[in-house]
């Protein structure tokens, strides 16, 4: 294997750990972290496709940005006291670990604002932490706010007259009701880096290279403790490369996975989920015959000898049709993730792992077996060197370690949780000599009986056809529980009816049906917009407050018809930047409008997320509204 950017080196192991005993005897300070993260500056830290051309910047080149941020944020805050708040809210790319830097550089504490929350959550933590300023993409603040525009122009650079600053802050994923600020020194951020070194002694996969590169695609946000910690700070202090993401059309992801060759993909069930259904879809449409040498070549590549054999060679067409051959190692980490997601995964070539981390304690552990026993069982592994687990009477993970945050801001309250067992609220146990986390404590669902119900585990079992997805919740006034079920709006009265019977039927199987009050289907999603995860106490909020939308059994055509050609009609519109009125039902996307097969394949990409309905690149005769609305009723 010839390996690239390992400076004196020419293995990756030598380096490796020559980088980790200088960390190791290094005093822990962001200072001596900023400058082993950047020593290596002529490796490419960040890439991206530019239409034809790859755009590429070196840690060099943002060392010098990071410079020229610092000294443009000095002239800015004027007079100011070391150790102050700064906020951070900038998109996913490497402008933001430039800022991130920056912002320790001039002395202060940079807050990592979640793009994802309202802008009441967000005033709340700025207010909270006592935030002098944000650093912005253009949004504005309460406080004084500067765009990021402004602190990238070069001008003659200022000395900073401080140390770095002593914290960084990072928020919750707002999926729980209270938003929580976590704070992690400078020590907690050193040893996790030391963790790495478990990590790559554990798993050689996890280091492996294609053509010599090592590149992550930066799919989790950064101000995301998943994002920053298993993303940046474990690749970014080897001076890997980071290939950045235009948008998260499904076609973009492959097509950018499959140019960059990248080799590393860490993220969210939801990806994994979305991947796997579009697969089997497309299986599926091969025929009974195909699919059912798929299942078998599935249940086939658990077998010691076989399974490689099948791996290798019967899955590659698979293989091809998603991420390609340069993957090394998946990730999925936030929540949890259905089965036969990860035995898809890991029969078809790819290694898919499951992790597990909090906000309030970053990442705690993954799953480092190549076991597929222990991958596709959905083992979290065991705890990362320097951090405990233990499990209650109740079934509740409790965690304790040297990566826990300092101290914890909520509402106005700071909690020290260094050196106590942290309370996680998930559920958990230990067997075969791992851990195994299966949901909140505090999602746990009533049944009519006084029986708690894990509805992760209750709805991994329930899927049916036509169905999006499904959350129990509780029934409110000693009501039995409901079962509510997400599907597209437009699906036939026919299709929706059979759902309800397969649905009773699930629940007879499962011995849930005295248990489960009433289905209900909605019309709408459980994740919203840009969100990776359910959010279960908002959409049991929403339901009985009447916010959510439900499905109409019974519907007038004409209403249906407008309603669908509206929605087309808006995405041609946003593809194509003219005014909705001035899209024609009877004008051809390419050849009247002069759209690209990049928009056309982002349209294609939301009609599936909408409707659920795959319009493949091959259809050529699907290029005006009509069209494609003809289409979709057609299928649903």
């Amino acid at each position: 294997m010839k390996y690239q950017n390992l400076g004196k080196f020419k293995r990756i192991t030598p380096y490796v750990n020559d980088k980790l005993k200088r960390l190791s005897d290094t005093e822990a300070s962001f200072d001596n972290i900023y400058k082993m993260m950047f020593e290596d500056g002529t490796n490419i830290f960040f890439e991206e496709s530019c239409g034809y051309k790859l755009k590429k910047i070196t840690y060099g080149e943002s060392k010098r940005n990071v410079e020229i941020i610092a000294s443009n944020l000095v002239n800015t805050l004027g007079n100011y006291e070391y150790d102050s708040t700064i906020g951070l809210y900038l998109d996913n790319d490497h402008i933001w670990i430039e800022t991130f830097w920056a912002i320790l550089k001039v002395g202060c504490k940079p807050l990592f604002l979640n793009m994802r929350l309202d802008d009441r959550s967000l005033e709340s933590a700025l207010k909270n932490t006592k935030a002098i300023l944000v650093v912005s993409n253009g949004k504005k603040f309460s406080i004084p706010t500067v765009d990021i525009k402004d602190l990238l122009k070069e001008n003659e650079l200022k000395l900073v007259d401080k140390p770095f600053g002593s914290e960084l802050f990072v928020m919750s994923s707002g999926t729980s009701k209270n938003i929580k600020i976590c704070a992690y020194s400078a020590i907690e951020v050193k040893n996790i880096l030391l963790q790495s070194a478990h990590i790559i002694k554990q798993n050689s996969l996890i280091k492996k290279h294609y053509d010599g590169e090592l590149k992550l695609l930066v799919f989790l946000p950064f101000y995301h403790i998943f994002g920053f910690v298993a993303n940046y700070l474990w690749f970014g202090f080897y001076a890997r490369t980071f290939v950045k993401l235009n948008d998260f059309a499904p076609n973009t992801i492959q097509n950018t996975i499959k140019r960059h060759h990248v080799t590393h993909i860490f993220a969210v069930p939801l990806l994994w989920q979305k991947t796997y259904e579009t697969a089997i879809k497309e299986i599926k449409s091969r025929g009974d015959k195909t699919y059912q040498k798929f299942l078998k070549g599935i249940k086939l590549s658990t077998k010691p000898i076989i399974g490689k054999i099948i791996t290798k060679f019967a899955f590659k067409q698979v293989r091809d049709g998603l991420f390609g051959d340069s993957i090394s190692y998946l990730i999925t980490g936030g929540s949890m993730i259905d089965k036969k997601v990860l035995t898809f995964f890991n029969a078809i070539g790819y290694r898919l792992s499951n992790g597990f981390g909090m906000s309030e304690i970053g990442i705690t552990s993954v799953e480092l077996s190549t076991n597929l026993k222990y991958l596709n069982g959905a083992s979290v592994g065991n705890p990362l060197p320097g951090v405990e687990y233990k499990i209650d009477e109740n079934g509740e993970l409790f965690v304790k370690g040297q990566t826990t945050a300092k101290y914890v801001i909520e509402g106005e309250q700071i909690n020290n949780i260094k050196g106590n067992w942290y309370p996680t609220h998930d559920l958990a146990k230990f067997e075969n000599d791992r851990y195994y986390v299966f949901g909140r404590h505090d999602d746990l669902v009533v049944s009519i009986t006084g029986e708690n119900l894990n509805p992760n585990i209750i709805e991994e079992n329930l899927i049916v056809d036509n169905v999006n997805a499904l959350c129990l919740i509780n029934g409110r006034d000693g009501n039995a529980p409901i079962l509510l079920v997400s599907i597209n709006k437009f699906l036939s009265e026919e299709k929706a009816n059979k759902i309800i019977d397969d649905l009773k039927g699930k629940l007879e199987e499962n011995n849930l049906f005295e248990q489960i009050g009433k289905i209900e289907l909605i019309a709408e999603p459980f994740i919203r917009g840009d969100e990776f995860k359910v959010n279960r106490k908002q959409i049991e909020n929403d339901y009985f407050n009447g916010a959510l939308q439900r499905y109409s059994l019974k519907r007038e055509t004409k209403e249906e018809n407008d309603e669908v050609t509206l929605k087309v009609k808006e995405l041609f519109s946003t593809a194509l930047n003219k005014p909705i009125n001035e899209i024609s039902s009877d004008a051809d996307f390419f050849l009247d409008e002069g759209g690209t097969s990049l928009d056309y394949f982002v349209i294609s990409s939301k009609i599936q997320d909408e409707y659920g309905v795959n319009i493949s690149t091959s259809e050529t005769t699907l290029h005006t509204v009509k069209q494609i609305v003809d289409y979709i009723k057609e299928k649903v």
